[in-house]
């Protein structure tokens, strides 16, 4: 267990429980994360789908649920609908996704009616403990928004701020990554980041540092901060690294993971509640880690 996350979930074990609607409940790793989070005490889990599969991945897993409440659902749709509705009526704070897949998930949480729209865009931010840093790395947007443009980008870097502050960053300092630290007039990222930065030097992020543009290298190390001189509040020293896309999003939070084996968490803001969606190579730590975070943004 790595040490940040290991200390963060101290924290959450003391927070008390709240129910976690798992969809489409027969995800071996998911079960074992929830069955792991129910013995720490932060969550009550409501497992969605066809009992019979359910129970099939409890014993194949090997995932010792203490008290679970089973919610029959029949097709990938209903578990979405019946998971969502655990979460508007007030029985469960965390939505998690099973075996569904994720395009199902989100159009059941985006549809108007009975979905869990807040008028907030939805983004996903990524948890990292890096090994050689002493610090929580965040990596936005990874997940859902494929290609945000500066209005989207405004509320995205706001999605992560709010998630690093509920996991003890007092002042979140915000990257926002761009080929060179030069604005290229050629490039958005570049473009962005120079609004972006305006924007925080006019109070847009109040209680935290948004600047760029800048190169990842420029952003996490204070030697390349140097050497480049750079000035300012973020060079070196980025909690948040905002991707110019989700495919740049993603790939940064990946390669932490596989090439510098970093230890990940990650959550979905910005709906009625929090969601955890994992990928399906994820470990059970990684979805423990991202139920913590989850409980803590309840």
């Amino acid at each position: 267990m790595s040490r940040l996350f290991q200390a963060f979930l101290e924290k959450v074990k003391g927070m008390g429980q709240v129910g976690v609607s798992l969809v489409e409940a027969f995800d071996e790793e998911a079960l074992l994360a929830l069955a792991e989070a129910e013995r720490q005490g932060f969550v009550s889990p409501y497992l969605v789908g066809d009992p019979e599969k359910i129970e099939k991945a409890m014993r194949s897993s090997g995932a010792r649920l203490e008290n679970p409440t089973v919610v029959e659902a029949y097709t990938p749709e209903d578990s979405a609908r019946a998971g969502i509705r655990l979460v508007r009526e007030g029985k469960c704070a965390i939505l998690m996704k099973g075996k569904i897949g994720t395009g199902t998930l989100m159009k059941a949480v985006l549809d108007r009616e009975e979905g869990l729209r807040t008028g907030r865009i939805l983004s996903h931010v990524a948890c990292l403990e890096v090994p050689g840093y002493d610090r929580f790395i965040f990596v936005t947007d990874g997940g859902v928004v494929l290609h945000p443009d500066l209005p989207k980008k405004v509320e995205i870097v706001k999605n992560a701020i709010g998630v690093a502050r509920l996991m003890g960053v007092e002042i979140p300092r915000v990257a926002v990554l761009a080929p060179s630290e030069v604005p290229n007039p050629d490039s958005e990222a570049s473009m962005h980041a120079v609004e972006l930065a305006r924007m925080s030097r006019e109070g847009m992020f109040e209680g935290a540092f948004v600047e760029g543009p800048m190169a990842l290298d420029g952003a996490v190390s204070p030697e390349a901060a140097r050497i480049k001189g750079m000035s300012g509040e973020v060079p070196g020293r980025a909690d948040i690294l905002l991707a110019p896309d989700v495919v740049s999003g993603n790939s940064i939070a990946k390669s932490m993971q596989y090439f510098a084996r970093a230890v990940m968490g990650g959550v979905i803001v910005g709906a009625k509640a929090p969601i955890v969606v994992i990928s399906r190579a994820d470990t059970a730590q990684v979805k423990l880690n991202s139920l913590a975070m989850a409980r803590a943004l309840v």
